[in-house]
């Protein structure tokens, strides 16, 4: 396998913007990781990837084109009650990652109007910049992405009884990225952006900036590789500049569909086969807004 390293922890989503796939991307920050060692272990996948070796089906005298139509239906029946508890523990694992409601409405009245609230004169705000230097081609999708964490979730959030937690509450909120050249951009993020506010009736949840990401794409087709740099709120704050390096390998795709890569700060975390060419940057980097 071919990684990248990754941050960002699975939340749950309070108010995501509807559609916004980046929030469900992080989950796979894990599997990242993962890929990133064993690249650095074990080097990159030959040519045209692993020999696959075709599977026979066993002639087995039970096999199920043997047995009776009655017993068939069993079988079949069986294998739909298998899906069905699929199905539950499926649900229940999303119910856990669904955007928390108002009690007094309904879900689909829920989906649409997210708790948050957006400040209406926001004041500290900072200016990102993203330079893209040496990209195998260009990037038709580029989008900002803000992330906003509850600090005090366990003490104003909404308790799931089926998951015996108080979950984190994550809000990703989009920022416009203006293009400078053909190789820049600049967009805005702010650390006030959302009110603190008493959601479920146990106290005042506390909004906290936690970092800037931009999402690239070659066209913006949904198999294509999502190459995301991001600047921590650590960092944002203190003004500094953060360089990610990429490879140009997962342009405009990889062969895992919709793969995200996080990129490596750190350039001798890849492979020794892997050189500069064939590598990619993006430098992020902040700026307070003074007055």
């Amino acid at each position: 396998m071919n990684g990248d390293g990754s941050i960002a922890v699975s939340r749950v989503e309070l108010c995501a913007n509807r559609g916004d796939k980046l929030h469900d991307l992080q989950l796979l920050h894990d599997l990242a990781i993962i890929n990133a060692r064993t690249v650095a272990e074990m080097g990159p996948l030959p040519a045209g990837g692993f020999p696959v070796v075709p599977k026979r089906r066993p002639n087995l005298p039970g096999s199920i084109s043997a047995v009776s139509p009655s017993a068939r239906a069993d079988h079949q029946e069986n294998e739909t009650m298998d899906l069905k508890c699929m199905a539950v523990a499926a649900s229940m694992a999303l119910a856990a990652c669904a955007p928390a409601q108002d009690a007094s409405t309904s879900a689909e009245e829920g989906e649409d109007k997210p708790l948050r609230k957006l400040n209406p004169n926001p004041k500290q705000a900072y200016v990102i910049t993203m330079k893209v230097e040496g990209a195998p081609g260009p990037f038709a999708v580029v989008r900002g992405v803000a992330q906003y964490d509850v600090e005090n979730a366990p003490e104003c959030g909404r308790y799931l009884k089926f998951a015996g937690v108080y979950p984190d509450m994550t809000s990703m909120e989009s920022f416009p990225l203006t293009r400078v050249s053909d190789t820049e951009y600049e967009g805005r993020v702010y650390f006030d952006l959302l009110l603190d506010e008493d959601y479920f009736g146990r106290g005042v949840c506390r909004w906290k900036f936690m970092q800037a990401q931009v999402a690239l794409k070659a066209t913006g087709g949904k198999q294509e590789t999502e190459f995301l740099p991001y600047l921590r709120a650590e960092a944002v704050h203190a003004e500094e500049s953060q360089t990610r390096y990429f490879w140009k390998g997962r342009y405009p795709r990889s062969q895992t569909e919709n793969f995200p890569s996080f990129g490596q700060e750190d350039r001798a975390k890849f492979a020794q086969g892997i050189s500069d060419d064939d590598l990619f940057i993006i430098k992020l980097t902040s700026r307070k807004v003074r007055p």
